[in-house]
């Protein structure tokens, strides 16, 4: 087991220790009772024997010297009143302290099952902050389907442990420690011979578990690639048709299927394999106690009761071990989901905001970069020196090769990565001194990749907005980019709702939306990345029309591959290698004859 993760999980622990240590004082009771039980089970045992063994039988003959089967009578201790009132007064203390463990345990497990599930909650909670703590690289670096692995199938591995399991461990716990007091209380040696079993069990099923532990570990990061790749299948499945990789598509889930069936196949193999060993083991020590309490028996050392007590609490005493044996899947599934969880919330998480952030005075919508550097990795720099300055209302257009920065400029701006030098500001605040709700309030995006979730046009609409937004408010919105009309002939108009994905509209319709869900947040600075990108010609001039008139007066940001779309920006970025190589008008730029006039005039030739 991984002590580092099992006392992670004690650490959620903490909020609930009253529950727990009231669930824990009710399961201690409930196996006290269940542990008390065999000792006096032994003692009737006794009480019984000791009256068999001292009977004197009495017989009676008839006259021709037969016996009479009426007369057969047995007088002796056992017909004793006071030990058979003995024998029914441990009967029903046995009876009632059955029921006790009975109440005692649902007790103990309720309570615990609850605080699991209190547990389970704070962990799904902290993993949901994280998800939005933590920096853009962590999704860069992983699919959604590991991720999703991650919160979905690792989080239930902790739930069945905790829920299921949990109960067991602790009553295993006390069960160990009180059938060894009441072996200790029988005999020295029954209790040196059950004692001796752990070493023997141990040593036979540790290597076992080892390896189990490892499979299991691997089988939780292949049930994570399986997870990634289904998912990454299912979002291009017209890609895969379109280029008929499907066979290939089969035959590559094929090879990672086989590989989980295969670890998955290991690890239960030696899983499986414990619980023969451990019952092996059981079986030799009870035998071997059998024969030691007979001896101690016929030597006078130990009553017929004790030795029957003793034998059950041998067996008893072992039970915890074979628990734990048979759980021994189960935890090693859970501690592998565990390690996979932690991992995620020791995860690198964004730079914290300052506690007291500055909020601009004048929320002007200008912009500046002064000597910004950047890089992905700190030994490979992207952005060398970076530096421009932005007038409020300005409209900057950001235009270059692909992989020239552009949307890397635009994260910056908006803090979703952090620079490695130099300074941006915003509204003349250094974008480090702002919290991230302050600085992202003041933008608007639309970006080339729509953005939609499952619910009606109206909330979607809505979603961008921190205030309350009229019906009349979002309608004008969806008109000036064109969205009203094809609203309108949808079934339920505004309340039409969108499957996951909006799925069930077009690719241009999305992109309508989210402009007019930018419109909607009315920021004082908006970033358009190709924003036009998957709408026709017709609707992209309409667009452009509704945009010149939304935009006057507001700082923008537009990163656009067809340059007719921007000829009548104040200012144009020409970038190349994350760095600026050309700043000036359209006008400007092609009297100079250099990159952006080269790359415009490719576009018309």
């Amino acid at each position: 087991m991984n002590s580092k993760v099992f006392k992670r999980l004690l650490h959620y622990l903490r909020n609930y220790k009253w529950k727990f240590t009231i669930a824990s004082a009710a399961a201690f009771l409930g196996t006290l009772f269940t542990v008390l039980a065999p000792r006096l089970l032994g003692d009737i045992t006794t009480v019984l024997y000791a009256g068999i063994g001292d009977d004197t039988w009495f017989v009676e003959t008839l006259a021709d010297g037969s016996v009479d089967p009426a007369s057969v009578w047995v007088h002796g201790p056992f017909m004793d009143i006071g030990k058979v009132q003995a024998m029914i007064w441990l009967v029903v203390v046995l009876t009632v302290m059955y029921v006790l463990s009975f109440l005692f345990n649902q007790m103990a497990n309720r309570m615990i099952a609850r605080v699991a599930s209190y547990m389970v909650r704070d962990i799904r909670s902290d993993i949901d902050k994280k998800m939005h703590r933590m920096k853009l690289d962590y999704y860069d670096t992983r699919t959604n389907g590991e991720i999703l692995s991650v919160v979905t199938n690792d989080v239930d591995a902790i739930n069945t442990l905790l829920e299921k399991n949990f109960f067991q461990c602790v009553t295993a716990l006390i069960t160990l420690v009180g059938v060894l007091a009441m072996l200790l209380s029988i005999s020295i040696w029954m209790t040196l011979i059950a004692a001796a079993l752990i070493p023997v069990t141990m040593l036979m099923t540790g290597p076992v578990m080892k390896r189990g532990g490892k499979n299991f570990v691997a089988q939780q990061n292949l049930l994570g690639a399986v997870n990634g790749y289904v998912e990454e299948s299912f979002n291009g499945h017209n890609v895969i048709t379109s280029f008929n990789y499907q066979q290939k598509a089969i035959e590559k889930f094929g090879a990672l299927n086989e590989q989980l069936r295969s670890k998955a196949e290991k690890a239960e193999k030696f899983s499986g394999s414990i619980m023969p060993l451990t019952q092996m083991v059981n079986n030799l020590g009870y035998a071997v106690s059998g024969l030691v309490g007979c001896l101690l028996v016929l030597d006078g050392k130990m009553t017929v009761g004790n030795v029957q007590s003793a034998l059950q609490y041998t067996k008893t005493f072992q039970q915890p071990f074979t628990t734990f044996a048979q759980m021994s899947s189960q935890l090693s599934s859970a501690m592998a989901a565990g390690s996979r969880i932690f991992a995620l919330l020791d995860a690198e998480e964004e730079i914290p905001d300052p506690e007291t952030g500055k909020v601009p005075e004048l929320c002007d919508g200008s912009v500046s970069f002064k000597n910004v550097r950047f890089g992905y990795a700190p030994d490979k720099l992207l952005m060398n020196d970076v530096s421009f300055d932005v007038k409020p209302g300005e409209k900057i257009a950001i235009v270059g090769p692909t992989g020239a920065g552009k949307t890397t400029l635009i994260n910056l701006l908006m803090r979703f990565y952090e620079i490695g030098g130099g300074e941006i500001s915003v509204d003349g605040v250094n974008t480090r001194e702002m919290t991230r709700h302050e600085l992202r309030k003041h933008f608007g995006m639309v970006l080339q990749d729509t953005w939609l979730f499952e619910g009606t046009i109206r909330d979607n609409l809505k979603y961008s907005a921190d205030r309350e937004v009229s019906d009349e408010e979002m309608e004008a919105a969806a008109r000036s980019v064109c969205a009203d009309t094809f609203i309108h002939t949808m079934p339920g108009g505004y309340d039409m709702v969108l499957l996951k994905g909006a799925e069930n509209i077009s690719q241009g319709q999305r992109q309508l939306l989210t402009i007019a869900r930018a419109i909607i947040a009315d920021p004082e600075i908006m970033i358009l990345d190709e924003a036009t990108s998957n709408v026709d010609a017709h609707t992209e001039q309409a667009i452009q029309k509704a945009m010149t008139v939304l935009l006057k007066g507001r700082t923008s940001f537009v990163i656009a591959h067809r340059l007719s779309t921007i000829r009548d920006a104040d200012v144009i970025l020409y970038m190349e290698n994350g760095d600026i190589k050309e700043v000036g008008d359209h006008d400007a730029l092609m009297k100079q004859g250099g990159k952006y006039a080269a790359l415009y005039n490719s576009q018309f030739a």
